[in-house]
């Protein structure tokens, strides 16, 4: 086969999730045209795409790929991206610099926070919830809520993004773009706490808001989505709370009872990660 067919060859395979044939067909387009430079993004691409993400080869191919094309602007961010999976913060801050956001290695490494609240995508097998987060850089966010246990992410967690928005999620009239995840690449000591309560009324669950966040811990209702399409208030609901350890969650309720004795706690327990 030509390099044409080699490449058809190639995308037909990736899209019946046929990777390994398809690398191998990429592999042989280079080896009969190693200056072009597509096939080494396309072929950068599929790595990115692997399970688990071959970050080193994703980087050395989209590296490949610019020094044949320089301008070659989704080179350049996914480029980004498997130097930000692989921590290698110079080359980062070198893609970065290409739209505008100047760091220096020093800065990527020691970045955490940000103030930017985007939406992000998280996909568990065919489920897939959306959350909020501190955009940290342009390929990385802290998680800065409680996700649902199921999710398998933690308050706290940062979270590798892919570069594009697909879709916005609109809150309080306000309308964040939603980026998807690629992988976790830190994992947070904090665990998440379900509270399961009997809650009379909205304004007792302000009250729990409220002392949550006097306590500085991140809680979560987890029946919002339910009881927003409920024709009353939901009396029996679950809470998430983010915390190191037991007392601080115990403190939280103690001083929730001592404003709202009519609330009812009726189990408590570490929902993620599993024990």
């Amino acid at each position: 086969m030509n390099t044409t067919e080699l490449k058809a060859a190639a995308h037909a395979a990736w899209e019946e999730g046929e990777l390994a044939k398809a690398e191998q067909h990429f592999l042989a387009a280079l080896a009969l045209d190693e200056q072009d430079a597509q096939t080494h993004y396309d072929l950068a691409l599929l790595y990115k795409h692997s399970e688990p993400s071959n970050w080193v080869k994703a980087q050395q191919h989209n590296a490949r790929a610019l020094e044949i094309k320089p301008d070659d602007e989704a080179a350049w961010w996914n480029l980004g991206i498997a130097a930000t999976a692989k921590q290698d913060w110079a080359s980062a801050a070198q893609a970065w610099a290409k739209f505008g956001h100047h760091y220096s290695a020093d800065e990527l490494a020691g970045l955490q926070s940000g103030t930017e609240r985007i939406a992000i995508r998280i996909r568990v097998g065919k489920h897939q919830e959306v959350i909020f987060g501190q955009r940290i850089d342009p390929a990385r966010a802290l998680v800065s809520g409680v996700p649902l246990p199921d999710l398998e992410i933690g308050h706290g967690d940062i979270l590798l993004l892919d570069g594009v928005p697909r879709g916005a999620r609109e809150v309080d009239g306000v309308s964040y773009p939603v980026y998807e995840v690629l992988e976790r690449i830190y994992q947070h000591t904090a665990a998440t706490y379900v509270i399961e309560a009997e809650v009379p009324d909205e304004a007792a669950q302000d009250t729990l808001f409220k002392v949550a966040a006097e306590a500085n811990l991140p809680v979560a209702d987890f029946d919002f989505n339910v009881a927003s399409e409920a024709p009353k208030w939901l009396v029996v609901r679950q809470y998430g709370v983010a915390a190191i350890e037991d007392q601080p969650v115990a403190d939280l309720i103690a001083a929730w009872l001592t404003a709202r004795s009519d609330v009812i706690i009726r189990d408590v327990y570490v929902a993620y990660p599993e024990e």
